[in-house]
């Protein structure tokens, strides 16, 4: 709740980070999970193979916009298996072609 309180009044977000802190943070964030991949799976694999894969998904999660995509597609899987009998899923659907319109339409109207 405080974060969103943060949000909608404007208030100072909260300490920064020093550079070094967050260097540390993601080389630890990297490290496990580079250590979450057994070694037989490396061996079958490739262990080339998978630093690689997993260099590539620790990249995509440093992406603010992928991050947010990813945690509403989560938000939108956990309602619909939480309501299955509520068609969440054409709902959803309609709220998204809605939404996509509208930024369409935003961003190809003329202004004045």
């Amino acid at each position: 709740k405080q974060w969103y309180q943060r949000r909608v009044r404007g208030a100072d977000p909260g300490p920064v980070r020093q550079p070094h802190v967050l260097s540390l943070t993601k080389f630890m964030g990297h490290t496990k999970m580079q250590g979450m991949i057994s070694d037989e799976l490396k061996n079958i694999i490739g262990k080339d193979t998978v630093r690689e894969g997993v260099d590539l998904v620790f990249r995509m999660f440093q992406a603010k916009e992928l991050n947010r995509l990813l945690f509403y597609k989560m938000i939108e899987s956990f309602i619909e298996v939480t309501f299955p009998d509520n068609k969440v899923k054409q709902t959803l659907t309609l709220l998204r072609n809605n939404i996509n319109r509208r930024a369409i339409i935003k961003t190809h109207s003329v202004t004045n």
